[in-house]
Formats: structure tokens, sequence, C-alpha cells
């Protein structure tokens, strides 16, 4: 018997739910109280008060490092796991055998067929740093049509509505890592924001398996 202590909000718990899915393990979850002061189970539990807790029969693990690794290393790996993972990963890492300022390039043209676009582009000494990795650009993209989409949802959205890209050099060419668009959309519930959501996501990934 699997019990999780948890909250929705906390990304860490979030992470230990993402793994019990790939896993496709059932279990118990406890939605412990927002003041740590109050959450008496758990510390009675635990001997502590933060989030996530797992209780596997008469094993108790703390923190969301011990208890991903616990899962992987006591329970079989479905064939689908994978595909899982796939589903909820939050970024996406493209590689060419071309120098950053080509692969631009190259993503302002697919972005442009795509109908999204690019709202700005920094290198990494605009932003004051020379520790990040050669010929490193922040770029911030956004499609209009799914943030006019949300916008009518809800006025405050259009933030969750644009998206980050990263272009570095790596050996033998660049790296293209692209956060997934409205990934913290989900913590809206609204079914609309849900389906926009897997609309830009599909229509970004698309453009960037073009390059």
């Amino acid at each position: 018997m699997l019990t999780l202590y948890q909250t929705e909000w906390c990304p860490y718990c979030h992470r230990v739910r993402q793994v019990l899915t790939e896993l496709e393990l059932t279990y118990t979850c406890v939605n412990v109280p927002l003041s740590p002061t109050e959450r008496t189970e758990v510390r009675e539990l635990s001997g502590q008060d933060i989030v996530p807790v797992l209780k596997d029969g008469r094993k108790v693990i703390v923190g969301s490092d011990e208890i991903v690794a616990h899962l992987r290393a006591a329970y079989p790996v479905p064939a689908d796991a994978e595909a899982h993972a796939e589903v909820g990963r939050y970024r996406v890492v493209f590689e060419l055998d071309v120098d950053p300022e080509e692969a631009l390039a190259l993503i302002r043209q697919v972005f442009l067929d795509g109908d999204i676009r690019i709202l700005s582009e920094t290198r990494a000494w605009e932003l004051g740093t020379d520790k990040l990795p050669e010929g490193y650009v922040l770029v911030e993209a956004a499609a209009i049509w799914a943030m006019e989409a949300a916008t009518s949802v809800d006025p405050t959205i259009p933030a969750a509505t644009s998206f980050s890209l990263a272009v570095f050099a790596v050996d033998g060419g660049s790296a293209i890592a692209v956060t997934r668009p409205f990934a913290e959309a989900w913590l809206y519930g609204e079914p609309l924001l849900s389906k926009l959501g897997t609309a830009l996501t599909t229509r970004v990934y698309e453009a960037l398996e073009k390059l």
C-alpha cells in the first residue's frame, strides 16, 4: 500500500506523482494542510512537516529525490513508461549541425511558417554574464492566436502563453532547448487552456522538427 502525503501546488510533489504515473502505481493521496504547523499526521509519521512524504508499507521516505529513487528501484518499469514521461516533460532539446546564429535563422523561418511570433532575442553578453555556454541566446516567443483565445477565458493568462527557447553551441553544432508552452496552465484547471496548450505545443514541436 502506497500513501503519498502532498499538496497539489508543490512542484516536488508533482514530480513524485509523475513518476508514480510513469510506473502505473496505485496509491492513496493525502492532501495535507497548508500550514506546516498543522501537519500533525506528517510530523508523527516522518518526524518533520515538509512534503512530499511517501509511506510504502512500513517504510517512510521523505523528499522527492529519495522517493523517486525508491520507486525506481522497488517497482518494475512498464512498457509505456517513457511515453508517460514524454507527455509530462517540461522541455525538449533539439540538436543541429549548424552554429547558433544559423540555428536562429532557421527557427525564425519555421516559426513564421507556423504562425508563431518571436518576441525577443537576448544574447548572453546583453545579460551581463560570460558564464553561459558559447553563443547562448535566450528567445521569447508566442502565438498570438493562442494568446487571444486564452485571454477570452481569463485576461490575466497571456503571461502563461509565451514560452522560452535557449540556443547555444555544442560540439558539432548547436542545441535548442524549448520549454513546453502553457507548461503551468494545467494549474488553472480550465479545459480550454489545456486544449490550447496541447495545440500550441504540437505546433511548436512540429515547427522545430522541420529544422
